[in-house]
């Protein structure tokens, strides 16, 4: 069974500083990722990392998302590079070349360390139950405000709170 890495952060670096004087994107209005937990072949993550390549190779991923992408570690992109044994610029290279998202597919699954559909599913699991240290908490705070004003971040894991913040599954009143 995969394990996720015990030190699991849910990081966003929030560039907006950066804008100077423009108005400010946020990132979950100004495009559309697919959700962390959408699959392709049996991969959480995938999709949305093909969405997040794609969209960077247009000019058009919002920079809020340029610090994590395909960034080795404690990312979702690090955390799928890990678990397919990819490297990232090999990835972002096929992910570019590709037409559609089964060519991207074939191609991970050409080169990807092999594993079962279970251990696919277990790995998802793993990430989706993570929950974060103090450390992780306060990191959390920081990079998702408007969303720590809302709800209590210690218990979510990383892909329902990517999911409320980008708002495809709603915040209960009350949490």
């Amino acid at each position: 069974m995969y394990r996720i890495p015990s030190v699991l952060l849910a990081v966003r670096i929030d560039w907006g500083w950066m804008l100077k004087g423009e108005k400010r994107m946020r990132h979950s209005r100004s495009v559309k990722l697919r959700s962390p937990r959408e699959k392709l072949g049996g991969y959480s993550i995938l999709p949305r990392l093909i969405d997040k390549v794609r969209l960077h190779a247009e000019g058009k991923l919002p920079l809020e998302y340029l610090g994590n992408l395909l960034k080795p570690g404690r990312t979702l992109d690090g955390w799928f590079l890990a678990f397919t044994g990819l490297e990232a610029e090999a990835l972002r290279q096929a992910i570019s070349k590709a037409q559609s998202d089964d060519e991207v597919l074939e191609w991970v699954e050409r080169r990807a360390i092999l594993h079962t559909e279970e251990e696919k599913r277990q790995w998802a699991k793993g990430i989706a139950a993570y929950r974060p240290d103090a450390a992780g908490l306060e990191a959390r705070k920081r990079n998702y405000p408007e969303l720590a004003a809302k709800v209590d971040l210690s218990t979510l894991g990383p892909l329902e709170m990517i999911d409320m913040d980008e708002e495809r599954i709603p915040i209960a009143a009350g949490d």
